[in-house]
């Protein structure tokens, strides 16, 4: 979406939460099979049609072991210009990325951003009931998720971690069930989640739905998410992964009150990102 929020006007803030899933090792029967150097890549078909003629219905997944690769917030102004995220994931030498949440005009994130323990939007919307938090000094590999129903704030994930993300909503809570969404929107969608193994999740559907409609249809294909954050919609959802073994390439097109087809094709420049790359690399 575009820096202003195309909605109406959102419920008042429920109690700020989080969920820490426990990192076990993903085992070779687990429902969606063995997994590959901590990356694994999945695309099913969501059981509900859209109410517009849009989109293939195919729900792209991307699984990541953050003990395998490090999470990092990208922001323009400090790392240069903003770009598409094609660009960001070849100029800075990651493997994949995602939309860092909703931005203003000037590029700040919508919500409270902070990198490395360096605050980089000091903003704290109360509408803004989601967090993604990583970068905890005794735990790197721990990846967090929360917002109503789980149980911790900002303040929480500040004490705990050095990289912190304030998004809309929670899509999924932390027990992987539905949450509301305060409007009948339809847009393309990407966002950030951790399954029941502590791997991080990106999602991203370019076929549009309300977004209590793809809750629901997520919640009943039970992959194992606990916690999933929306991050963003529309023509500026994007999900890039570049590997030698995988290529994915998603960008999102329908946003209601916005862009009311399936033509883009290209992708947005994006003034933040949350990327991933190896351990070890920089």
């Amino acid at each position: 979406m575009r820096s202003s929020i195309p909605t109406t006007a959102l419920a008042a803030a429920c109690a700020l939460v989080a969920a820490v899933v426990a990192l076990d090792s993903p085992s070779a029967a687990q429902r969606h099979g063995a997994r590959d150097a901590g990356l694994r890549v999945e695309r099913i078909r969501l059981p509900r049609p859209p109410t517009v003629s849009a989109g293939d219905r195919i729900l792209t997944l991307v699984r990541v072991d953050p003990r395998r690769y490090a999470f990092r917030f990208l922001s323009e102004g400090h790392e240069g210009p903003r770009r598409p995220l094609t660009q960001w994931v070849r100029d800075f030498g990651l493997t994949g990325g995602i939309n860092a949440g909703m931005f203003l005009p000037d590029g700040r994130s919508v919500g409270f951003l902070m990198h490395e323990g360096i605050v980089r939007s000091h903003r704290h919307p109360s509408r803004f009931e989601a967090f993604l938090g990583f970068g905890r000094p005794e735990r790197p590999e721990e990846i967090a998720v929360g917002g109503p129903s789980c149980g911790r704030g900002l303040g929480w994930f500040r004490e705990r971690y050095r990289s912190v993300l304030q998004a809309r909503r929670l899509l999924l809570s932390c027990e992987g069930e539905a949450r509301p969404w305060p409007n009948r929107r339809r847009y393309s969608v990407a966002a950030f989640g951790v399954d029941e193994h502590g791997w991080a999740v990106l999602v991203h559907s370019r076929t549009p739905y309300r977004m209590s409609v793809f809750s629901e249809m997520l919640a009943s294909l039970h992959l194992g998410l606990r916690g999933l954050a929306y991050m963003e919609g529309g023509p500026e959802a994007s999900l890039v992964v570049e590997t030698e073994t995988e290529r994915v390439h998603e960008v999102g097109s329908w946003e209601d009150g916005f862009n009311r087809n399936d033509d883009n094709r290209a992708f947005w420049d994006l003034p933040n990102i949350v990327g991933f790359a190896p351990r070890g690399h920089r």
